[in-house]
């Protein structure tokens, strides 16, 4: 095969790719409400950090709108000072998700409220699962095998060992999809942290 020839192919397989993901990505539109069941929230230095500092822990579980960022995602804990590039939540596998104005499906279809879909496919929503959001440098925004580890928008710094505020901002806007003519949340999602 010449040069020219595999040239042509290589672009015209990735002319395909582009448009392919453009009818994909352009397409999105935002949740109204992402509803999530939080059962624990750690601050981690690093994807090996042996001693994760446990920022919230509730055996019940506590309910938060990752879409909505109203101030009950805040969390106190004592932290000893350093840099956290990671942030791991222990959750409930099954998210509630929101569709609230006409036009917001990116299929063309109804609205819909609290529709259950599964962070780990075939597994009992009601279980308990892992999601990590991470700085670019500790694997943000990367798949590691069937997993996706989330963007942490910068690391969080503690500058003295206290007892310490964080609130949490999610970022979820244009992660709805239409796919095969069913909705679908797709990853990545984005937090980053203030010190309140």
């Amino acid at each position: 095969m010449s040069g020219k020839l595999k040239l042509f192919l290589l672009i015209a397989v990735i002319g395909v790719a582009v448009v392919i993901l453009g009818k994909v990505y352009l397409n999105a539109t935002s949740p109204s409400s992402v509803k999530v069941m939080v059962y624990k929230v750690e601050l981690m230095t690093a994807a090996l950090d042996t001693n994760p500092q446990v920022i919230f822990s509730n055996a019940a579980g506590q309910e938060i709108d990752l879409a909505k960022n109203t101030d009950t995602v805040v969390w106190q804990a004592q932290i000893p000072a350093g840099t956290y590039k990671r942030i791991r939540m222990t959750v409930a596998n099954g998210v509630k998700q929101s569709i609230a104005n006409a036009g917001e499906n990116p299929c063309g279809g109804d609205v819909f409220t609290d529709r259950v879909f599964s962070l780990v496919e075939g597994t009992d929503p009601n279980s308990q699962v892992e999601i990590n959001f991470a700085t670019h440098d500790d694997s943000g925004g990367t798949w590691s095998g069937s997993k996706m580890t989330h963007f942490l928008l910068g690391p969080v710094t503690i500058r003295e060992s206290r007892m310490t505020r964080l609130r949490f901002n999610f970022v979820t806007a244009n992660t709805l999809f239409c796919s095969g003519g069913a909705v679908e949340i797709r990853s990545p999602w984005a937090v980053w942290a203030e010190i309140l």
